[in-house]
């Protein structure tokens, strides 16, 4: 009887045993690659959030829109909001650099902080010579690189 006795406490500890190390391996945690490691976004047909315009944060303002454009391939349509009212242009990008034709706007009064932002954000269009994009970050800079404009990548799906 001993024999069998030991013969079940053996297999019940090779049991316990790979128990134990299927939930220790569970418990180990797994880095996920930081945002530069993912692949950079598409500029074009991308929904571009504005983060921040020359040194100022962007901010959202209740019942709003957020500020965002996107350029699409087709006709290189440019389309977005200001955070206050839309807006349509033409785009032309070839390799890094990147220039925007005239822009219309709709015409709705909001509150004196967002048409500060609104008329900031269609005047660096005019200034925009150049992109580059890492991971999910545009930035939007004028002819000698300096830095315009930070938009994010969302994914609407």
């Amino acid at each position: 009887m001993k024999t069998g006795n030991n013969t079940m406490k053996s297999k019940w500890l090779k049991i316990g045993l790979i128990s134990l190390s299927i939930l220790v391996a569970g418990c180990h945690t797994y880095s996920v690659g930081h945002t530069s490691d993912l692949p950079d976004e598409p500029l074009t047909n991308t929904y571009w959030k504005l983060v921040t315009l020359g040194d100022n944060l962007v901010t959202t303002a209740e019942n709003l829109r957020e500020a965002h454009m996107v350029l699409h391939t087709d006709n290189a349509r440019l389309a977005g909001s200001t955070g206050c009212n839309s807006f349509t242009g033409r785009y032309q990008a070839e390799g890094k650099y990147l220039t925007f034709g005239q822009v219309a706007t709709t015409k709705m009064a909001c509150a004196a902080t967002q048409m500060r932002n609104e008329q900031k954000m269609l005047s660096t269009f005019k200034q925009v010579a150049k992109w580059r994009i890492k991971g999910s970050t545009l930035l939007l800079e004028d002819t000698n690189g300096k830095p315009l404009a930070e938009l994010e990548a969302v994914h609407l799906y």
